[in-house]
């Protein structure tokens, strides 16, 4: 492991200063998306390597974080303001194909001693070290990675798009989860079409992982235990991370609009010899119409493993699968909307997404919580949002969350207890001459709801209150 760590980290070096050196003479910035076509694309005349590198774009940006976690009693408090980026380039295309590089960096400017679990309880940081290796508490500057190093290619027409390399990706079960210094990444092929009809494909063979919180690339079965892995259904820690094998998480989703006002999306991750999720999601309206609604459903099951069959050593166990339904109404009145949502993880088994692959697709999830690795939920959120022609965005969220016993092991991975939790989310986005510049501010609490929770059980997870506030340039 530790030949792996060095190699992963002087990649993640020489990434970022191949990417400052080709960036070295290129005459001007743009604000770049990864759907435009530029405009000088070599399909439409000739073009030379040289032209077609020295006439890319430089794109990046800089954040400011600062993050605050207060908890009640004696448990320790943290705080964190780290400062990072990225720089990345990308080619003008040369017959539909682009290349793009781009990497990371972050420093500690002012964070609590993360070394150091709480004296009284024992447990350690939850969120801060987040903002830099979650492997190594020790390890919060100079913090260099590698994000993206790919090919990709795009018809003539636009509709089919296809990268290969390390790149972003948003979907319901794998997406960037941008809550932290640097988005989740993945490496691999993956796909795009939409059809004359309408129809939209998606998919493709993912082989690596650079989650957020992490400054290396790991293989897919080792990413799955980067961060901490809670307990298995006999209670024990969960040693999954230790005997995993995977080819790859192999996705594929289908799209296509049945009638004026209906839209159904089918979503099917088969993540090799560990497990398989199914999704099957019902739009019935637009998000901007008056009135609209979303629901779907989700299947996982333990996909036909070889090797060894201990449930105490897998990820699934063989004989459990697990259901989840989610569902959103919303009602959009001008510049400001409402949201009601309802989200049930039945008592069949744990719903179980590596949380280093992304955030819970739920339409209840609130910032800085998740319901993975739980079963047997009952979960209700409110959301107030209002939008203002001068940039501000604000957002107000109260939500409950009926979780099983901290005692039932098998249905609550990491012991989270029934809790509810309230936000103010704000968001600014500047114009004019600070075009690029955006500011956010969260604050949020979480409480138990139920008495006689202790200091132990409680610390990180509720009796607490949370802050971001966030800085962002984007050029």
């Amino acid at each position: 492991m530790s030949t792996q760590h060095g190699f992963r980290s002087c990649s993640g070096r020489y990434g970022m200063v191949l990417a400052i050196l080709l960036s070295i003479g290129i005459p001007g910035a743009a604000q770049h998306s990864e759907q435009d076509i530029p405009s000088a694309d070599s399909l439409r005349g000739p073009s030379h390597l040289y032209d077609i590198m020295r006439h890319g774009e430089l794109n990046g940006r800089f954040r400011m974080y600062n993050m605050l976690t207060v908890n009640d009693g004696t448990p320790s408090d943290y705080h964190a303001v780290a400062f990072g980026g990225t720089l990345g380039f990308a080619s003008q295309r040369w017959h539909g194909v682009r290349f793009r590089l781009s990497g990371g960096y972050t420093f500690d400017l002012a964070t609590s001693d993360l070394t150091n679990p709480d004296p009284v309880t024992g447990v350690p940081n939850r969120y801060e070290i987040g903002l830099y290796d979650v492997t190594d508490p020790r390890h919060t500057n100079d913090l260099y990675y590698l994000q993206e190093f790919q090919l990709d290619w795009t018809s003539r027409e636009a509709r089919t798009q296809v990268v290969f390399g390390k790149q972003e990706l948003n979907t319901p079960f794998l997406n960037p989860q941008d809550g932290r210094m640097h988005p989740t990444l993945f490496e691999g092929l993956w796909a795009s079409h939409d059809t004359r009809s309408g129809t939209a494909f998606k998919g493709g063979w993912l082989y690596r992982v650079a989650p957020r919180g992490a400054s290396e690339w790991y293989p897919v079965e080792e990413s799955m235990s980067v961060f901490p892995v809670g307990r298995n259904i006999y209670g024990e820690g969960a040693r999954h991370g230790e005997h995993l094998s995977s080819a790859g998480i192999f996705a594929a989703s289908i799209k296509q609009q049945v009638h004026r006002r209906v839209q159904i999306t089918v979503w099917e991750l088969l993540t090799e010899n560990v497990f398989n999720s199914a999704m099957l999601r019902v739009d019935l309206g637009d998000n901007e119409d008056a009135w609209s609604a979303s629901a779907f459903a989700i299947r996982q099951d333990p996909a036909h493993h070889r090797g060894a069959v201990n449930d105490s050593l897998l990820f699934m166990p063989t004989n459990e699968s697990s259901w989840a339904f989610s569902g959103r109404v919303r009602n959009v009145l001008g510049r400001f909307r409402w949201q009601v949502n309802y989200t049930r993880i039945t008592a069949h088994g744990r719903y179980l997404m590596p949380r280093e692959w992304g955030r819970d697709p739920f339409f209840t999830f609130l910032p800085r919580e998740r319901n993975e690795g739980t079963g047997d939920v009952h979960a209700t959120t409110l959301n107030l949002i209002w939008r203002t022609g001068s940039g501000w965005r604000i957002q107000l969220d109260g939500g409950y969350y009926s979780m099983p016993d901290l005692t039932n092991v098998r249905l609550n991975k990491y012991a989270m207890p029934s809790y509810t939790q309230f936000d103010v989310n704000t968001q600014y986005h500047f114009k004019g001459g600070w075009r690029g510049l955006a500011t956010q501010l969260l604050v949020l609490v979480k409480l138990p709801v139920e008495e006689g929770i202790t200091e132990k059980q409680a610390i990180n997870k509720v009796d607490m209150l949370h802050a971001d506030l966030i800085i962002n340039y984007v050029f």
